[in-house]
């Protein structure tokens, strides 16, 4: 009885710590080899880190997380915190140029410019783009 206890909590850690650290890291893409779900730090100062959820193209697709202690966005790729739910999300949509991306992002809703995202956050591809949110009143 001993033993299937510890085996038993063992596996249980070996899950939290697996999906603790899997959220860490980008695993491999689900979505045709285009860009894996996970979190994506950027080299520019003050820039949040973005999760990405794996399915580009559907809105509210990549988030920010906020630190609640601190009350910052995570910016040391980690992506610690809660995630933010519209409209503090953002969409993430896969295209060849800004024409195209504004297409997809006006077909979600999203009709105000899209905006390359590659410059700043390097690990995603060239076509990646961000829909922008759009205007409040």
């Amino acid at each position: 009885m001993k033993r299937s206890r510890n085996l038993l909590v063992l596996s249980v850690v070996a899950v939290v710590l697996g999906t603790t650290l899997g959220a860490c890291a980008p695993a491999g893409p689900a979505n045709g080899d285009w860009l894996a779900a996970g979190c994506y730090n950027s080299g520019v100062v003050g820039a949040p880190d973005f999760a990405f959820n794996g399915t580009p193209n559907a809105a509210g697709n990549l988030t920010v997380a906020l630190d609640i202690a601190t009350l910052t966005l995570s910016e040391n790729g980690t992506c610690a915190g809660i995630p933010l739910a519209a409209p503090y999300s953002f969409t993430l949509v896969r295209a060849t140029g800004d024409l195209a991306a504004g297409a997809i992002c006006s077909g979600l809703g999203l009709g105000a410019g899209v905006g390359q995202i590659q410059s700043d956050y390097p690990a995603f591809p060239a076509d990646a783009w961000v829909c922008n949110p759009p205007a409040t009143t």
